[in-house]
């Protein structure tokens, strides 16, 4: 229940947060998370208000549970055959994506073409492989050790992967987005993770699957312009939107489970 309070605390911290920075600089305050159309000052402020309240969390709840940080988390990283887990995971998410938007650009769904500068591709690609990193890292830690590591320990496995799935998915819907159809795509996306992380009980295969999901689209999403409908295949960097990006997740969650089958 504890990791439940501090995930529910979270959002109105950051919000909170926002109202603040807004008041200092002279903006009409907002009652949703959202910084899309402020200036850019204000962004990066809030940018490192989002930052700080996820590292707040990831740095309290072991410390309210009587444990150290470094012994709480490093459980969750085991050395014997993890580090092999999380190339497998980033291996498997790359090739799913890699067929799927084959799939794509050879019917014309999705047509990939060069739109910008050298100089600016390659400040954009340069980034990607530890945005994926880092990005991966954090949600697992936060969604995965935090979230369902505290909810497996308070409910039955089959109530604990339900609330985690699909708080981590509503998690993305906090703030203020373009598109809430999608959800079923987060969804199906926290049914993976999940699944990865009840059969390892370590970050090491939900961060690879996480990283090499974020490696590939942030990488094609420079060239990729989605041509096909959106039931099909999603939109702009949400392609397990689609249904067939959902059935995709679907094969690849029974691929993990009937890989690594019951926690080890």
């Amino acid at each position: 229940m504890l990791a439940l309070i501090l995930l529910a605390l979270a959002p109105l911290m950051i919000l909170g947060g926002q109202c603040a920075i807004l008041a200092t600089a002279g903006l009409p305050l907002r009652w949703r998370i959202s910084s899309s159309d402020l200036p850019r000052s204000v962004k990066r402020a809030n940018r490192v208000l989002l930052n700080a309240v996820l590292a707040s969390v990831l740095l309290a709840y072991p410390l309210l549970r009587g444990e150290s940080i470094v012994g709480y988390y490093a459980r969750f990283f085991p050395l014997d055959c993890g580090p092999i887990d999380l190339l497998r995971g980033a291996a498997a998410s790359v090739l799913y994506l890699a067929l799927l938007y084959g799939a794509w650009v050879a019917t014309d769904n999705v047509r990939c073409n060069v739109r910008h500068s050298p100089a600016t591709l390659t400040r954009r690609l340069a980034a990607v492989p530890l945005m994926s990193i880092a990005a991966a890292t954090l949600e697992e830690l936060l969604f995965r050790a935090v979230l369902l590591a505290g909810l497996l320990e308070s409910f039955p496995t089959a109530i604990a992967m339900a609330l985690g799935i699909l708080i981590f998915a509503a998690a993305h819907y906090v703030r203020s987005v373009k598109r809430y159809w999608t959800f079923p795509g987060h969804v199906a996306l926290g049914g993976l993770f999940c699944v990865a992380f009840l059969c390892t009980r370590t970050l090491w295969l939900p961060i690879g699957l996480h990283a090499g999901g974020i490696l590939v689209l942030m990488g094609i999403r420079p060239f990729a312009r989605y041509a096909g409908p959106s039931w099909l295949v999603g939109a702009s960097i949400f392609p397990y939107a689609g249904v067939v990006g959902i059935f995709a997740l679907g094969l690849l969650t029974a691929n993990v489970w009937l890989t690594y089958g019951v926690a080890r």
